[in-house]
């Protein structure tokens, strides 16, 4: 991926439409989150609008599907104060080619990409007596060096994924229990690509460091500042007989909704 430098964009004025403008309070229209035509933005890049023959190879070429470009979008839509905190980013994404910012977007973006259908799947997962999974972290993937630029390459995260995943498809060959998310894992390895495997793993998979966990969907989400009200939850109670790991299950759950520090390690 090229160097980010400063762009010469087509579209400086980015305008954030006041929901008033939307949306007729005292009518009968659709609510806003029922009518996903609706537009948040006027003047930010649509990627699933973009007739881009370079950005179509590309994702047809990882088997990704179109449906993600519209998850993206849905993104960009609800989160309008990304214009206001961050409009270095918003530039970027305005100016850049369209591979280019949907490549520039997954920099920072902690959710596996959206797979042509059948490809990553929990259940009816078979694999013959001989396989072996080959191991992720041998497989060179362009994306997940630009994920992990400026930072540690983390070879030892790539090499648990390996060894999990090698003791699933053990499990899953001779018939026994797998866990659904760690079906999941296995086919982001072997039929996906490191990156989202990675991605997968660090951000919803894993129990161990949970804080990898609770980042948001996009890092650039953290140069969103708190309310100034806002206080950090307190438990009421770390007792009775829930068990620890359906406390921590749902500890993530509410980082992920943005009850919690939202983490940022990247600078856009």
């Amino acid at each position: 991926m090229p160097e980010l430098s400063e762009p010469q964009s087509s579209n400086n004025n980015v305008k954030v439409l006041a929901l008033e403008e939307q949306w007729n309070f005292n009518g009968n229209d659709p609510l806003p989150w029922q009518d996903l035509s609706v537009p948040r933005f006027e003047g930010v890049r649509q990627f699933a609008r973009c007739d881009d023959r370079d950005l179509f190879d590309y994702l047809s070429h990882r088997r990704i599907a179109h449906g993600f470009l519209v998850e993206i979008d849905m993104f960009l839509r609800s989160h309008s104060e990304i214009v206001k905190y961050a409009p270095k980013f918003i530039k970027l994404i305005n100016s850049l080619p369209p591979l280019e910012a949907y490549l520039y977007f997954l920099r920072g973006y902690t959710r596996p990409a959206r797979y042509l259908d059948g490809i990553i799947k929990s259940e009816g997962l078979t694999l013959s007596p001989m396989f072996r999974p080959a191991s992720i972290s041998t497989k060179r993937d362009k994306e997940l060096d630009d994920f992990f630029e400026g930072f540690d390459y983390r070879y030892d995260i790539l090499d648990r994924i390996d060894a999990e995943v090698m003791y699933a498809c053990d499990n899953i060959r001779h018939g026994r229990f797998v866990s659904r998310d760690l079906r999941r894992l296995v086919c982001y390895a072997i039929y996906g690509h490191p990156v989202d495997a990675y991605k997968f793993y660090e951000y919803n998979y894993q129990q161990e460091y949970m804080p990898h966990r609770y980042l948001p969907e996009h890092v650039v989400l953290g140069e969103i500042p708190k309310p100034l009200d806002y206080r950090e939850p307190a438990p009421s109670s770390v007792l009775g007989f829930k068990k620890h790991r359906d406390i921590r299950y749902h500890m993530a759950q509410a980082k992920d909704q943005g009850v919690g520090e939202l983490i940022s390690f990247r600078a856009w």
